[in-house]
């Protein structure tokens, strides 16, 4: 796993749970890292079936709200979306990260 200043780039938690009330219980490590305390906001962003967990911040929401209206307007679909993810989080990588690793 490639490690971007001395911590994995991406990190697997399989001690997230899933209260009866809907709550989901996010593993101590991963709150310590995000600077999470109890009563934290967090932001789930839903594309296709999959959800992105963000720690809430103003300026994401906003731009969120941004992103929707535009997709909205040009009447891009939730699988057009999900369908360039790969290539589209291929792209970003090498453009951020060019001497880490081949993606090939």
């Amino acid at each position: 796993m490639p490690k971007i200043k001395g911590e994995q780039f991406v990190r697997y938690f399989p001690a997230v749970f899933l209260s009866e009330n809907g709550r989901i219980i996010l593993p101590k490590e991963y709150c310590t890292a995000q600077n999470l305390e109890a009563g934290s906001l967090i932001t789930i962003l839903s594309i296709g079936n999959c959800l992105m967990l963000l720690p809430e911040r103003k300026k994401f929401s906003r731009q969120i709200k941004k992103i929707e209206k535009t997709l909205v307007r040009l009447s891009v679909t939730e699988k057009q979306i999900v369908e360039t993810l790969p290539e589209t989080r291929r792209e970003i990588f090498e453009e951020l990260y060019p001497n880490l690793f081949d993606m090939e």
